[in-house]
């Protein structure tokens, strides 16, 4: 089988750039800038024709394997390097399912298919049409897996104790893996929690339709924020003494605690949503 150096590299670039992009939107929750994105699935598609056109002994085709993949997640995502091994595992995670999609895809077609393997980078030598088909099916199913392994994963609950004017509440709080939304001139994540369980930090006896008016006394910071039904929403938020999180042995000091004046929880099994960036 005769492999070419521009086609190893276009696929595997292709295939870096929709892989990061799958990370970055239902993983990391966040826009890669196109740059970073483009560089970091140059990187990984510079090395994967190395691999298979320069001779190199196993150990150090495996090694450059490695390297890569860590040189484009910190390159991709190095304003959210703190996640950098939650973005490698499901790096790692879609190539697998992307590589074994694109086997089983060629098991299934009436001719024989010559592929070739090497640390962990596969080169099939199929027309370009008939790759870009099952690339694209393997990308449907590697998708699938992302979601309902991202979904079963973030529905976890945590006690969460705020610390804050020499008082505690404890709650149970939701792991929201969607929330990383910051406070625009500290940059410190923003946690949520309920005003029933807030007003018990300041011994607040009044409803939270009032609570632009005790703004200044309470000290509260306003936070912007976005959603799909809110695209310009403001958000009353306080810089609590400590927000500590036992199960993961995790402790903030002078975090942000976002005020929800209603209910997060229909069945209220939870009073508060913990920000991705804090676990």
């Amino acid at each position: 089988m005769v492999i070419y150096a521009d086609v190893i590299f276009i696929e595997n670039f292709i295939s870096s750039y929709i892989m990061l992009l799958i990370l970055a939107k239902y993983v990391t929750k966040v826009r890669l800038h196109k740059i970073r994105l483009t560089l970091a699935s140059a990187l990984g598609a510079a090395a994967a024709t190395a691999i298979f056109c320069v001779t190199l002994d196993t150990y150090t085709a495996l090694a450059l394997r490695i390297l890569s993949v860590f040189a484009m997640i910190f390159t991709a995502f190095f304003e959210q390097r703190k996640q950098f091994f939650e973005q490698l595992t499901y790096f790692t995670l879609m190539s697998g399912i992307m590589i074994f999609a694109m086997f089983m895809l060629t098991a299934l077609m009436k001719h024989t298919v010559a592929v070739a393997v090497k640390s962990g980078i596969a080169y099939f030598d199929v027309p370009q049409k008939t790759f870009l088909l099952m690339f694209a099916a393997s990308y449907l199913i590697m998708l699938f897996f992302v979601k309902v392994f991202k979904n079963g994963k973030n529905k976890k609950y945590y006690i969460m104790s705020v610390t804050h004017n020499d008082k505690t509440v404890t709650v149970t709080a939701l792991f929201d893996s969607g929330n990383l939304l910051r406070e625009p001139v500290t940059g410190k994540y923003v946690s949520i929690l309920e005003w029933e369980s807030v007003k018990k930090l300041f011994d607040a006896d009044y409803a939270f339709s009032n609570l632009p008016d005790h703004a200044e006394d309470m000290k509260l910071w306003v936070v912007p924020f976005s959603t799909i039904g809110n695209p310009s929403g403001i958000l009353f938020a306080f810089l609590a003494d400590e927000v500590t999180i036992p199960e993961e042995k995790k402790t903030h000091v002078k975090s942000f605690i976002g005020i929800y004046g209603g209910t997060l929880s229909k069945d209220k099994k939870y009073n508060a949503l913990i920000n991705a960036g804090l676990l």
